[in-house]
């Protein structure tokens, strides 16, 4: 018997539109994000969605609530599915993060370096992951567990699974409004990925 677990990105922001870094600031969903939210929502619809699990921060709870909605269940805070705490670099945009030493030093050993906040992805990887196992131990064989969370967590914890080394989750790319679907094995432990940055139905995914 498989869980499958649903990895949402929170829709677009006025942040994410200008490509700038949100971290852990309280940002709302614009206009395109809240009918991103709408969208994913209506994918998931068919799914019988057991649990619906947030990262605290408004852009997250937002679209986890469209999601949830539909199902008739609460969504649940979680502060271990916070975005990545960027400290200084917050608010400002890829390009003005892309000339600067301490952004291109942690972007070639993220392991190594942390944000100017000191956090490091090793970190983001336990929290991460500790969060979805525990959805995993909380409902029954067959669940599916729907998690929204943000650009990085998502990344890091899906090459997590994959095997790949935490450093190369910027590899990885999942989009505003994006479902990536892991669907774990009551008799294997590691979980086959079967969708990532999915945009489309999600509904008739199998192995």
């Amino acid at each position: 018997m498989n869980t499958t677990i649903y990895l949402v990105r929170n829709g677009a922001t006025d942040f994410s539109r200008d490509h700038r870094i949100a971290g852990r600031r309280d940002i709302s969903l614009n206009a395109q994000g809240r009918a991103q939210a709408e969208d994913v929502a209506t994918r998931l619809a068919k799914i019988p969605v057991t649990e619906v699990l947030s990262s605290p921060l408004p852009r997250a709870v937002e679209t986890a609530q469209a999601i949830a909605q539909p199902h008739g269940v609460d969504v649940a805070r979680d502060p271990r599915l916070v975005d990545f705490h960027a400290g200084i670099w917050e608010g400002l945009t890829f390009a003005e993060l892309s000339v600067r030493e301490d952004y291109r030093s942690f972007i070639a050993d993220p392991l190594a370096s942390g944000s100017p906040a000191g956090a490091r992805i090793a970190d983001a990887r336990d929290r991460m992951v500790a969060s979805l196992e525990q959805s995993l131990e909380d409902n029954e064989l067959g669940a599916h567990i729907v998690i929204v969370s943000h650009a990085g967590p998502l990344r890091v914890i899906v090459a997590h699974y994959l095997g790949m080394n935490a450093g190369h989750y910027h590899r990885l790319r999942v989009s505003t409004g994006s479902i990536s679907v892991l669907r774990f094995s009551s008799s294997d432990g590691a979980p086959r990925l079967l969708a990532l940055n999915c945009l489309g139905d999600v509904s008739t995914l199998t192995y």
